[in-house]
């Protein structure tokens, strides 16, 4: 049994500078660094006096910060919380939309569904959310999922794709799904044999990640089969949607138990809309809550309008159900008599008649007519003559003071995009590095314990 150290009464270096070095001797002789590092009383003196225990015992590491994502690529996605499990909130499915199963998640696979059929959207397609996937523990974790919050836009979207498929100009404009990342999924489900979906998903999954990553690329499993048959339908010269999940700037504020993998969304310069024949962009939100841009943003489209695009907003929420009757037959077989049930559609405004006005409302050329489903077929409609009661988001882009301002690599006009840099602080990770240059312990928060990068903690 190893013998207490006596402390003296009076301290031998109270008299010397907090970087001397019989201070540094005093502490390595009378402390041991399993001690210290357990003894919180030690520990807060030493930071009093300017020192960390690591300086005292002669530990070279040093605490750096690193970017989030290239510390996952390097340490493995779950870089420090190796012993806990991804949580998904609600809709884990057993199979995805067309009803099948997975057994593999093939990273090459996915990105051969999701990429854009057109080689002009190609280069904005980023597909490092599914790249995730060639890390065997983590797509051992990722589940279809399919929420009612999902299956609701999913709803919504149809109204949309049916309105862009009757307009001849449809392809001059792009439009941009700003959702949670689920549902921007499932909004380009619906519309993937109209338009080519851009993904722009720019991180990986983490169990502590303040961006719940994971459950967007659980989106992208369940409906990767249903969008891989749509886009073989896709005509040539198919507009373009770019997805973003507006969970990306969430807020990091649990410094102890939160891994910072948020990031910026990366958009295309001006010159490149343009030169795609792109005169009108669509900023598509969830509902009213929303009346402006995310931050991160706000250049790229601000500079989008300098330059003559022009850049309106779109509520999916502004398009709501209408009950339409539909005849069908009952299948019993015990009477030849019909039974009615009732199917909803959603239309712009709620009725097939303001259906009409979204193509005065976002410059799209007007079809002859406007079909809805009616008895189970579709039925063309006259154009309403009176204006609807509700009018679109009174909204246009002007460049704003936020984290993200100057933040561009080059100074080349409508350069925004996807030159730009992050903002110190933001989709960092604090380390522990040592003498060799190896990560030997990561922070799951700013504050807080170190855990070694295969997991556990130190100082056990």
């Amino acid at each position: 049994m190893n013998k207490k150290t006596k402390l003296p009464q009076k301290n031998p270096v109270t008299t010397q500078s907090a970087a001397g070095g019989s201070l540094t001797e005093w502490f390595t002789k009378h402390i041991s660094r399993r001690q210290a590092g357990k003894t919180l009383a030690w520990t807060a003196a030493l930071g009093m006096a300017g020192l960390t225990i690591y300086q005292l015992t002669g530990d070279s590491d040093v605490e750096d910060a690193r970017d989030s994502l290239e510390l996952q690529k390097k340490e493995g996605w779950n870089v420090g919380s190796s012993e806990k499990q991804l949580v998904f909130a609600e809709g884990v499915s057993p199979y995805d939309s067309q009803q099948k199963t997975w057994s593999a998640y093939d990273p090459n696979y996915l990105i051969s569904i999701y990429q854009p059929r057109q080689s002009q959207w190609q280069p904005f397609f980023v597909p490092t959310l599914i790249q995730s996937l060639a890390q065997t523990s983590l797509s051992q974790q990722i589940r279809p999922i399919r929420t009612n919050a999902m299956a609701d836009d999913y709803a919504r979207a149809e109204g949309l794709c049916s309105l862009l498929a009757g307009s001849s100009n449809a392809n001059q404009t792009l439009i941009i799904a700003d959702l949670p990342g689920p549902s921007s999924i499932a909004v380009g489900a619906a519309l993937a044999d109209t338009l080519n979906l851009v993904p722009v998903f720019d991180n990986w999954p983490h169990p502590l990640g303040v961006v719940r990553s994971h459950e967007t690329l659980g989106a992208m499993v369940y409906y990767a089969h249903e969008i891989e048959e749509k886009r073989a339908k896709l005509p040539e010269n198919a507009p373009a949607m770019l997805l973003l999940d507006n969970r990306r700037l969430t807020a990091y504020t649990d410094q102890d138990s939160q891994f910072d993998n948020r990031y910026l969304a990366k958009l295309p310069p001006a010159a490149e809309l343009k030169s795609r024949g792109v005169q009108q962009v669509i900023y598509l939100v969830p509902d009213d809550s929303q009346k402006q841009e995310l931050d991160d943003i706000n250049e790229d489209l601000s500079e989008w309008q300098k330059q003559g695009i022009n850049v309106r907003m779109l509520r999916l929420s502004d398009f709501l159900p209408a009950s339409d009757p539909l005849a069908t037959n009952n299948s019993s077989g015990t009477s030849t008599s019909s039974t009615t049930t009732t199917h909803r559609h959603y239309y712009y405004g709620g009725s097939p008649y303001s259906h009409w006005w979204f193509y005065n409302h976002y410059a799209y050329s007007q079809p002859r007519e406007v079909y809805v489903m009616r008895d189970g077929r579709n039925v063309p409609i006259p154009r309403q003559t009176f204006p609807p009661r509700f009018e679109p988001p009174s909204y246009r882009p002007v460049s704003r003071p936020t984290m993200f301002n100057a933040s561009r690599v080059g100074t080349a006009p409508g350069a925004s995009g996807v030159g730009k840099t992050r903002p110190s602080g933001f989709g960092r990770t604090s380390v522990r590095v040592g003498s060799n240059g190896r990560v030997t312990g990561v922070r799951s928060g700013r504050s807080g314990s170190y855990g070694r990068s295969g997991g556990g903690w130190f100082g056990g």
